[in-house]
């Protein structure tokens, strides 16, 4: 009876120490493939982003110290999310924007304004009286159109619309 009870302890032991093998084996294999698949998966040669194309005019960095300049946005009337849509806000706003730039960025906002001001509309729908009541729902809203603007008009990443001044912000 003490044989077989010592005979169960080696098979315990040898299935333990066999376990800990495939484990082991699964988990190098599993690191390798992780390390490997990106050689696969990524395209070869130069992995950065291409080039603009010969047609694409690129805009230059404007300096820090540059001068302001303010391109105008057309007025927006929306009706707010309400249970009833009685509240509308009217609003009109500048873009802030270096003065060396600011015909390119004028022309651009011209060529765009449909884009733009459908994307306004949009967001504005969307938004609640307590989403634009005070200083912070007015800053939050500038800051979402100052991104939002910038991302549409330069797909280089770099920011050219420094900020966003309301010039006539009424809820009725």
């Amino acid at each position: 009876m003490a044989d077989e009870s010592e005979s169960g302890k080696d098979e315990k032991k040898k299935g333990g120490l066999g376990k800990i093998i495939v484990w082991g084996l699964v988990f190098v294999m599993g690191a390798g493939t992780g390390v490997a698949v990106p050689l696969f998966v990524l395209p070869s040669g130069n992995t950065t982003a291409s080039p603009p194309a010969k047609n694409e005019k690129r805009m230059d960095i404007p300096e820090p110290d540059d001068k302001l300049g303010f391109v105008d946005f057309d007025e927006v009337v929306v009706n707010l999310n309400d249970t009833r849509y009685s509240r509308y806000l009217t609003c009109t706003f500048s873009l802030q924007v270096a003065a060396s730039q600011k015909d390119a960025i004028q022309k651009l906002v011209d060529d765009n304004n449909v884009v733009l001001k459908n994307w306004l509309i949009a967001h504005l729908c969307d938004k609640k009286l307590e989403d634009v009541r005070g200083k912070l729902g007015h800053n939050l809203l500038r800051r979402e159109i100052h991104d939002k603007f910038n991302e549409l008009l330069f797909t280089d990443g770099i920011e050219r619309i420094q900020d966003v001044l309301f010039k006539d912000f009424k809820v009725q």
